[in-house]
C-alpha cells in the first residue's frame, strides 16, 4: 500500500545505515533461501520454450523469432502447485510478447499466401493475438494495418496502445486504446508526423513518443486527457536498453552510463554503472533493465575474475529508488546472485 512504501522510502531508503541493515539482510536472505520444488515433466515440443510469470500463474511458450506450428503448445500453469489450468496451439512466426495485467499478447509475423506478386515474392502481415490468464482464451485477434510498425503499439496494465497514421493527413496521427477483456476502444487524434515517428513507449497513462531528425526527439501524451504534455525534447542516442515512467525517461548509454531524463524539469543525470570494489574483476551489463510495480528501477549485470571463463561469475542486481533518481542521486541496493 502507499503507506507502506511512503515508510519504506522514508525511513529505510534515505537512511544510510538502514539501507545497509536492509542490503545484509537481503544478502543474507537470498544466500539461506527456503524455497518449495516442484517439477513439471515437458515434452520434447517444449524445447527452448519461454516463461512467464503473471497473476500468481506460470506461462510457458515458444520463443520469439521462432516459427511455430500446430505442435508448439502454450500451456498455464499454477505456480504453487504446478497444476496444468489450460493448453493452446500457437502458429506463425513469433516476433514480440507482453503482458497485461490479465492477458497475453502475442506479435505474429505471418505470410500471406493469397497474396502474388509478379516477382514471386510474399507480403509480411502482421498479427496480434490476445488470450486471457488463465484461462487461455483468445479475446481478441488484431491485423495491424501495412503502415503499422510493431514498435508503434505497447501494452500496459489493462491497455493495448497503438500509434497510427490518420488517413491520408502528413501531419496527424491517430493513438488507439484497446482494452481487450472488456472489449473497449477508444480513439483520439495528435498532431504528429507519423514518418517521423521511430517508437513508442506506455506507462500506463502517459506514452512517450520518440521520432526521428536531425537530432532525436521525443513528445509525450496523456492518453486520459488526450492531452499533450511536452513537445520537441532532445532524446537519448546509441542506447542500449530504455525505460520510461513519467517523468523519468532512463536509457542505458555506451554500455556503461545509466542515464536519467526528468522530463518535468528538464534535468540529466549519469551514473556510471561498472563500480566494483573488488581487485582484477571486469563488470559486464546483461542489457536488463525494467521499472517495478512498487516504483524501483532494477538494472542486472555480471561480474567474472580475469583471464578466467564464464562459468566463475556471478549476477548482480541493482536497485533504484526513482524518487531519487527524479533528482540525481544515485544510491543503489546491490544484490549479488551466485
Amino acid at each position: 500500500c502507499s503507506v507502506w512504501n511512503e515508510f519504506i522510502v522514508n525511513e529505510i531508503w534515505q537512511s544510510r545505515r538502514c539501507r545497509n541493515q536492509l542490503k545484509k539482510r537481503l544478502h543474507r536472505n537470498w544466500l539461506n533461501l527456503e524455497f518449495k520444488k516442484s517439477e513439471q515433466s515437458f515434452s520434447k515440443i517444449y524445447n527452448q520454450s519461454g516463461v512467464r510469470i503473471l497473476n500468481g500463474y506460470l506461462l510457458i511458450h515458444p520463443q520469439v523469432y521462432t516459427s511455430t506450428s500446430s505442435d508448439h503448445k502454450f500451456a498455464c500453469y499454477k505456480l504453487k502447485t504446478g497444476q496444468k489450468i489450460q493448453e493452446r496451439s500457437l502458429e506463425g512466426f513469433i516476433e514480440r510478447i507482453d503482458l497485461g495485467s490479465s492477458f497475453i499478447v502475442f506479435g505474429f509475423s505471418n505470410v500471406d499466401d493469397q497474396i502474388n506478386t509478379s516477382d514471386d515474392t510474399s507480403e509480411s502481415v502482421d498479427i496480434l493475438q490476445v488470450y486471457s490468464v488463465p484461462d487461455l482464451n483468445l479475446l481478441a485477434k488484431i491485423t495491424l494495418p501495412a503502415e503499422q510498425n510493431k514498435e508503434l503499439y505497447c501494452v500496459k496494465n489493462d491497455l493495448i496502445v497503438f500509434l497510427r497514421a490518420y488517413r491520408q493527413s502528413l501531419d496527424s496521427c491517430q493513438f488507439v486504446l484497446f482494452d481487450p477483456v472488456n472489449k473497449e476502444r477508444k480513439d483520439f487524434i495528435v498532431k504528429l508526423s507519423f514518418t517521423d515517428v521511430l517508437g513508442i513507449q506506455f506507462d500506463g497513462r502517459y506514452v512517450l513518443v520518440k521520432t526521428i531528425g536531425k537530432d532525436d526527439k521525443i513528445t509525450v501524451f496523456d492518453v486520459v486527457t488526450r492531452q499533450c504534455i511536452t513537445k520537441g525534447l532532445p532524446a537519448s542516442e546509441f542506447t542500449l536498453n530504455e525505460v520510461f515512467r513519467y517523468p523519468l525517461s532512463l536509457s542505458i548509454e555506451d554500455h556503461c552510463y545509466l542515464t536519467v531524463f526528468n522530463i518535468k524539469t528538464l534535468a540529466r543525470y549519469k551514473h556510471f554503472i561498472h563500480r566494483s570494489k573488488k581487485p582484477n574483476t571486469e563488470i559486464g551489463l546483461l542489457n536488463q533493465m525494467f521499472i517495478s510495480d512498487s516504483g524501483f528501477l532494477i538494472l542486472s549485470r555480471y561480474e567474472k575474475f580475469k583471464r578466467t571463463d564464464h562459468s566463475n561469475c556471478c549476477s548482480q542486481m541493482e536497485l533504484f529508488n526513482l524518487e531519487d533518481l527524479k533528482y540525481g542521486i544515485f544510491q543503489p541496493v546491490t544484490l549479488d546472485i551466485r
